[in-house]
């Protein structure tokens, strides 16, 4: 279970760097600082607005969805304008304004958020299992089905979609397609902001990991297909259940460059990944 529970940041991360990556065609470094950041603006509602954990994952994931909006408008878009590469490059830069702006604001120190609930423990056939982490993956699935009914039923949502496939054809339809990117990127800040809160209760929030969650993100995105929602959510999964069964089994400093490896071999061996077709069409 606690596999499945850091494997769902990771999902969500993942998420977060293919909706951006359909929508800009530029990956989004600084996904895993926004997850930071959605669990320090949680924090800032229980502790200044003293609000319940609940609203405060609500409150959190509306002030990612806006900081998605001007994060797209003001660094994502003026960097496009100079090329594609250029918008990877502000994603680098973000990533330390963040990092050294939440650590001006909030301290360096990872710092405790409530639990989502009173009960600690379960017993499930014999086992000892987290109530917070039988939330998480709640609150995970929750978030999938809300996004697969959005882009999948809501005209609103195929338009998005279409704006990423293919802009010219979409503004020739009458899509605006500055909007869909600038509200793809929202839902992917607002989907990074949600995950910092519901992992909160277990792993604490703050601190200088956002990197980290970056990166095994984005090896949860290679290893389920890049190119694939689903595959990026199992992707996610997988590397958080990797990552627990290496962790007991070899030395913690070794637990991150074996999950790193494994980046390298899905690159050499099925560069597409598990749910990527082998001829991926550039949009």
């Amino acid at each position: 279970m606690a596999g499945l529970t850091v494997g769902s940041t990771y999902a969500l991360v993942a998420l977060g760097i293919h909706i951006i990556l359909r929508a800009t065609r530029a990956i989004n470094f600084a996904q895993g600082d926004f997850v930071v950041l959605g669990g320090l603006f949680a924090l800032s509602f229980v502790s200044l607005l003293h609000v319940s954990i609940w609203l405060a994952l609500v409150g959190s994931t509306i002030l990612g969805f806006g900081l998605g909006v001007l994060y797209e408008r003001f660094i994502l878009r003026a960097a496009a304008r100079v090329s594609e590469g250029a918008v990877m490059i502000a994603s680098i830069g973000t990533v330390y304004v963040l990092l050294y702006g939440h650590a001006l604001i909030w301290g360096n120190e990872p710092q405790p958020l409530p639990a989502f609930s009173t009960v600690q423990t379960l017993q499930i056939a014999g086992a000892t299992v987290a109530v917070q982490s039988i939330w998480v993956m709640g609150l995970l699935a929750a978030m999938l089905a809300a996004l697969y009914v959005f882009f999948e039923r809501t005209l609103y949502g195929k338009a998005i979609r279409a704006a990423a496939n293919d802009p010219v054809g979409a503004r020739l339809s009458g899509i605006n397609v500055n909007r869909a990117r600038s509200i793809s990127t929202a839902i992917s800040i607002a989907l990074a902001a949600f995950a910092g809160t519901i992992v909160g209760p277990i792993t604490l929030v703050g601190g200088s990991n956002g990197v980290t969650i970056t990166v095994k993100g984005f090896v949860g995105a290679i290893l389920g297909g890049l190119a694939s929602p689903i595959g990026c959510t199992v992707g996610g999964l997988l590397v958080g259940l990797i990552e627990t069964f290496l962790g007991s089994r070899f030395a913690h400093d070794l637990v991150d460059p074996l999950v790193y490896g494994i980046l390298l071999i899905v690159l050499l061996v099925r560069p597409q990944g598990i749910f990527g077709s082998k001829r991926i069409a550039r949009d």
